[in-house]
């Protein structure tokens, strides 16, 4: 059977369409490093209530009528599930567009700080954290593919990712320091207030100068692999923060260790059988990938445990203003 020229047009064209869209390269340095500003403004959000929230706890506490157990939990429901939530975030923003999950990321965030703000009882905040850690997760791993995607250049490249890295690392330091000061003359609600004008200029921003942009081979969703990390994730911060009150060696904390231990398990198994596993169990048999994941979990663990009960200390032993304990 021959093959016509017009036949040919046509099979080509089909190829054509099968490939993914060649991904969009912002043509100017200063479109360049706008897209890098916006994606920075993002992380700074994103660090920031990682710690901007630990020195208004005290406050917290007396305006709410809760102890620390309560506390822990506001402070940990944003972090857990940011973390459970990172590389599942990454994947949707492959697939269905870096730009539109970044804005959707955005939007859920300010969402959820209304939602903190506008608080009556501490099980509502707590909600409305864990929904904040939802919109981090589409933000900080998507800012990032969408800084590189937008950078061609490898030297332009590495300096965009140093400087995303710094402003994330200083959001973290600028935390305590900034809810003092906005505690100084405002009640703990202004802690989640600031985040809606930073959100919406986001917004704003991003819909005028951040492109669109996909993986061209986007990654298969775990979901069974989510499920049981964040159940994973869940059980094992429930047992910390929960063991002092039940007890350690009470049925229902020994209920907690041997379920956490079942589902690790599981977890390892279902994830060594899948083809792309959310988290590949053979990573861990490299001494340097385990070593360092064990070093930045121990350095995440002592920053967050010392910020916890350093301001705690320094604001209920000590009497100091929240500035102050910011400040230290």
């Amino acid at each position: 059977m021959t093959t016509t020229p017009a036949h040919q047009n046509a099979h080509q064209k089909t190829e054509q369409d099968r490939r993914p869209p060649a991904p969009p390269v912002v043509s100017s340095a200063r479109g360049r490093w706008t897209v890098l500003a916006v994606c920075c403004l993002s992380m700074f959000l994103v660090g920031l209530d990682t710690t901007i929230v630990n020195v208004g706890l005290p406050s917290i506490g007396r305006g709410l009528g809760v102890g620390t157990r309560a506390l822990e939990w506001v402070v940990d429901a944003y972090t857990l599930v940011l973390a459970g939530l990172l590389i599942s975030s990454g994947a949707l923003a492959d697939r269905f567009g870096r730009r539109r999950v970044f804005r959707c990321g955005l939007a859920l965030f300010g969402v959820a700080s209304l939602g903190c703000a506008l608080a009556p009882s501490v099980g509502v905040l707590v909600a409305a954290r864990a929904l904040q850690g939802v919109g981090a997760s589409m933000l900080s791993p998507v800012a990032l593919a969408i800084v590189v995607n937008a950078m061609p250049d490898p030297k332009e490249r590495a300096r965009a990712i140093g400087i995303w890295a710094s402003v994330f690392g200083l959001s973290m330091a600028v935390g305590p320091v900034t809810g003092g000061l906005l505690l100084t003359g405002l009640d703990w609600r202004a802690l989640f207030w600031v985040n809606v004008p930073v959100v919406a200029a986001a917004l704003l921003l991003s819909a005028v100068f951040v492109p669109e942009s996909r993986a061209p081979r986007a990654r298969r969703l775990d979901l069974p692999g989510q499920a049981l990390l964040a159940l994973l994730l869940a059980l094992v911060v429930g047992v910390l923060i929960e063991g002092p009150r039940i007890g350690w060696t009470s049925p229902t904390a020994l209920a907690g260790y041997a379920g956490a231990v079942a589902v690790a398990a599981v977890f390892v198994r279902v994830e060594s059988r899948r083809p792309e596993p959310l988290m590949d169990p053979r990573l861990f048999a490299r001494p340097v990938f385990s070593g360092a994941v064990v070093g930045a979990v121990a350095v995440f663990v002592a920053l967050n445990t010392a910020l916890l009960l350093n301001t705690l200390y320094l604001q209920h032993t000590r009497d100091w203003s929240p500035a102050a304990a910011g400040a230290q």
